[in-house]
């Protein structure tokens, strides 16, 4: 330790001892400092180098269970896999900083940090269902994805990270999938008995990112909105419910508009032009039965899109003459 950083340390508990700021407050100062000193090229760097660290711990591991997997026996497979799963949770907790400092949201892990030890959070998760997988050699298939979510879930809650949160989002669609076929085989065609279950799931992501129940809470409404608009896509693909999917892809794209028009997210807006330009000319041709071109289909298509497109510029702009209209009638000094 430096002499500029002993002579801080040693300022910060005076101001503890003192009572004018209290021994958490003392420590978010101390972060913000250091996060500041490290310099952004530093930082960058040493985010590269974790990054760069783990892949390279990752290829060794996948490496080893590859030259190895034939010759040893079920048992040792499912202890390699665990092991590396409990390296990897390690690996994270250290990179935070330790177990205390793993307090969910209210943690205050520097973000880089923060960001490798999310990695090292999902890859735990991913090990674990591989893990559970090979001890049930695969049957139920559900029962590897819910251990695995279970992890993530658990490592998302202890130090959310956008990785994190997509790694538990990648856990729940699977497992999802795999209850649809394991569970609800033989009540529907297969577009339904998953495509169904998963604009639930994708609807539920979305409700609870808007409610700010994630860290992350534009990535998870990205996230639910884009699965709620490939479910219609997988019930207009995989069966006879054409026309099914392309109702549930455009009533999708139109909550997000509205979502969009509500709350100006714009991370929204992706999924809701490619609902209204796949679903739209979709639509078309199941009502008429295929009759129309697929040139005219496609000319629907960009039409949607470039309306679409006007639509969105249009709604920044007259956002952006309220703000300006605000700021002028704003209280002067």
């Amino acid at each position: 330790m430096s002499e500029s950083e002993s002579a801080r340390d040693a300022a910060l508990r005076g101001l503890v001892e003192r009572g004018v700021v209290s021994a958490g407050q003392a420590g978010e100062v101390r972060a913000a400092l250091e996060a500041a000193g490290s310099g952004p090229g530093r930082v960058r760097w040493m985010e590269i180098a974790g990054y760069i660290g783990g892949g390279l711990v990752l290829s060794g591991a996948v490496a080893l269970v590859v030259s190895s997997w034939e010759e040893i026996g079920v048992d040792a497979r499912i202890g390699l896999l665990a092991v590396l799963a409990a390296v990897s949770a390690v690996g994270a907790v250290f990179m935070a900083g330790g177990p205390r400092e793993m307090r969910g949201r209210g943690n205050r892990v520097p973000d880089v940090r923060r960001r490798i030890a999310g990695v090292l959070l999902a890859l735990a998760a991913v090990l674990t269902a591989f893990a559970v997988g090979v001890a049930l050699d695969g049957d139920p298939q559900y029962v590897p994805l819910l251990a695995g979510l279970a992890v993530a879930a658990a490592g998302y809650a202890a130090l959310p990270s956008a990785v994190g949160q997509v790694a538990a989002w990648g856990m729940s669609v699977g497992l999802v999938i795999a209850l649809a076929e394991d569970v609800l085989y033989g009540y529907g065609t297969v577009a339904v008995v998953i495509g169904i279950p998963l604009l639930v799931l994708g609807l539920l992501w979305w409700t609870l990112s808007a409610l700010g129940v994630a860290a992350e809470r534009r990535l998870g409404l990205g996230l639910g909105a884009a699965l709620a608009v490939a479910s219609g896509q997988i019930l207009h693909s995989w069966g006879t419910h054409d026309l099914l999917g392309a109702g549930v892809s455009l009533a999708v794209a139109a909550l997000c508009i509205a979502y969009y028009a509500f709350d100006r997210t714009a991370v929204v807006l992706v999924p809701g032009i490619v609902g209204f330009t796949v679903g739209l000319p979709e639509l078309v041709w199941s009502v008429t039965g295929g009759a129309i071109g697929a040139a005219l289909v496609l000319l629907i298509a960009g039409a949607v899109l470039l309306a679409a497109s006007w639509t969105g510029l249009a709604v920044h702009r007259r956002a952006g003459a309220d703000r300006t209209s605000a700021s002028a009638s704003g209280p002067r000094s």
